[in-house]
């Protein structure tokens, strides 16, 4: 078994490094506090549980690591679960069609065909799935991506925002989080349930979000390592030099300052429950990239309404704290 590629956080720091490797995402820039913990992530094989304002970052974090540990091919080891109201553990795993059987054994038997009912899973060399009746979930397409030959790197599965969920849905996932497999008692071999299992030396890496919605068990928590992206580990300045290259630095550098300043004085006045987070900011910036001409001046008073505040300001709290109008700028 050869050893673990793991996670370094570089691929992705400029346009020109994604576009040399071939790769549909966007800039990400982690700091060395993260990285640190994918990479006990990835030695521990246990999941990483992410928290942090919204807008910081963390679901991006597990299609960067996908990115860099696999390259162009990474949509074959990538698997993101967005969780609802109303998923259920059992959607990680597999689903049947009950409902295409039952309307498949009608129309056949009206027609006079014997109908052929069964559940069946092929699961081909390359890991690639095609079911009768049945389709396996993230989990257990990326438990069976784990065992591909010559793998260096683990499957990463995202799966964001798991507070949306019910509050069992944690802990109805331990048992296959614990032992990396399943049964599917409805297809039998041998006389035995089909059993899904990932290997076990290169075990999935599991992302999982939270927005601290509602409190995770306990017992969920003891098996995840768990880190919280501060406000303060984020590089916001390089984070827009790496998404607006052409953008002249000073007015990076002022457009930071500026988002700062009104950030903290939305926190210090505490009228509102919602600040302004890194990705307002970029959509500020985009903008402002959009409207702003080479070398043309944008005053950005501190204490005054942002330009184009509506990227930025999001209840009239916000808007309340300035109480002057927005900087006049040309559209």
């Amino acid at each position: 078994m050869p050893d673990m590629k793991l996670y370094k956080g570089n691929a992705l720091r400029t346009k020109s490094d994604i576009k040399e490797r071939e790769l549909d995402v966007e800039t990400y820039l982690p700091s060395i506090d993260l990285v640190k913990a994918v990479n006990m992530a990835q030695i521990l094989k246990r999941p990483l549980l992410v928290k942090g304002e919204p807008g910081c970052g963390k679901s991006r974090l597990a299609e960067a690591i996908a990115a860099e540990l696999f390259g162009k091919e990474f949509r074959n080891y990538y698997f993101e679960w967005n969780v609802k109201s109303a998923s259920k553990a059992q959607d990680g795993l597999y689903t049947i069609n009950n409902l295409q059987r039952l309307s498949d054994a009608n129309i056949k038997y009206q027609e006079g065909d014997k109908p052929d009912l069964d559940i069946k899973l092929h699961i081909d060399e390359n890991g690639q799935t095609k079911g009768n009746y049945i389709e396996l979930g993230y989990l257990g397409k990326a438990f069976i991506m784990s065992n591909q030959k010559g793998l260096i790197a683990p499957p990463v599965v995202l799966i964001d925002e798991i507070d949306k969920a019910d509050i069992d849905f944690p802990n109805d996932l331990l048992l296959e989080l614990d032992r990396m497999e399943f049964q599917i008692p409805e297809i039998s071999i041998n006389g035995k349930p089909l059993v899904i299992s990932a290997n076990k030396d290169m075990r999935p890496l599991f992302i999982i979000t939270s927005n601290d919605e509602k409190p995770l068990p306990a017992a969920f928590l003891r098996r995840c390592l768990f880190h919280y992206i501060d406000f303060k580990e984020i590089a916001l300045t390089d984070i827009v030099r790496s998404k607006f290259p052409m953008l002249e630095p000073m007015l990076v550098e002022e457009s930071v300052g500026a988002f700062k300043s009104w950030r903290e004085k939305i926190a210090n006045k505490g009228t509102t429950n919602k600040n302004i987070s890194t990705s307002e900011l970029l959509d500020w910036i985009r903008l402002i990239d959009h409207y702003v001409k080479p070398g043309e001046n944008l005053a950005l008073d501190h204490d005054v309404r942002p330009p184009y505040y509506q990227a930025l300001l999001k209840d009239v709290e916000s808007i309340q704290l300035f109480a002057k109008e927005e900087v006049s700028t040309a559209v």
